[in-house]
């Protein structure tokens, strides 16, 4: 196998954070959790338009000003101020834009704090005001001496706690706005697709696991996205394969044996078909 170049492994053990969140931020990081304050990715010399990115890290961002357009997984999403967005770990985004003046602030805590979800959501002002003033508090804690570190991981988990409740809470008064079953079941689906396509990719392996059979799995997929069972985890393959030629230099048939193709033939024939080029020539397009 190759050696894989870490440029876009997006830890932050291995990240200068200022080069994430501009020289304005205010940062903490020690071994149980970063915390940044207004950070502003557009001045960030790490994260680039156009860019994909492993988090491997959970993290909880609230957005104080301006707006993006980012993908996380398999699901594109426009946010903006008074939003939280929290992820699971080993997600993968892709960096599609954001304006002059995003204005963002967050945690990243370490893997002893389970997320079992991803949570991208408007809330209420006075809503984002409770969970700035928790980050705030947070700071204060991590910035005491001597270092209070169960106390941190606590708040830490009261914050994550605390988003998974306005959730439900939104989802509560707006029945309206409460995802329906076939709703439910996408979203399971999705997050089956993002752990498993590198192994996975027929449809009784998803329809086993989500408990439907493999024709109730394609018809509510279809009804609910627009689009085939198969389109969805073709996405997600592609997306892993365009990350491993952007950010490694495994060979093309170092990347089909990770990916789970019998062959070089066959991944290469599966890429041109998805992205209308060979990996050769989309790597080659990079460079240039």
């Amino acid at each position: 196998m190759g050696n894989t170049r870490n440029i876009h492994y997006f830890s932050v053990e291995n990240v200068d954070m200022r080069q994430v969140g501009g020289e304005a931020s205010h940062i903490i990081h020690n071994d149980d959790i970063t915390i940044i304050l207004n950070g502003r990715p557009h001045n960030s010399t790490f994260l680039r338009e156009g860019d994909i990115y492993q988090l491997p890290e959970p993290r909880l961002l609230l957005v104080m000003d301006g707006d993006a357009d980012i993908q996380l997984d398999l699901e594109h999403y426009h946010i903006e101020e008074g939003m939280i967005i929290l992820t699971m770990p080993d997600m993968i985004m892709e960096f599609i834009h954001c304006s002059t003046d995003l204005l963002v602030c967050g945690i990243v805590v370490k893997e002893h704090i389970h997320v079992s979800e991803c949570i991208v959501m408007n809330c209420p002002p006075k809503t984002a005001e409770q969970q700035l003033r928790m980050m705030y508090l947070l700071w204060d804690i991590a910035s005491c001496q001597p270092y209070r570190r169960d106390t941190v991981k606590h708040l830490a988990e009261a914050m994550l706690s605390n988003a998974a409740y306005i959730k439900q809470a939104a989802e509560a008064t707006g029945k309206s706005n409460a995802p329906s079953r076939s709703q439910q079941l996408f979203s399971q689906f999705k997050t089956l697709v993002s752990q498993h396509c590198e192994r996975e990719r027929n449809i009784p392996f998803y329809a086993k696991e989500l408990r439907v059979s493999p024709h109730h799995l394609s018809s509510v997929i279809s009804k609910a996205s627009g689009h085939s069972v198969m389109y969805w985890i073709n996405r997600a393959v592609v997306l892993r394969a365009r990350m491993l030629l952007k950010t490694s230099d495994l060979m093309t048939y170092e990347i089909a044996d990770r990916l789970n193709f019998p062959n070089s033939p066959a991944f290469n024939s599966f890429f041109k078909r998805e992205m209308g080029v060979t990996p050769r020539m989309y790597r080659n397009n990079l460079k240039a």
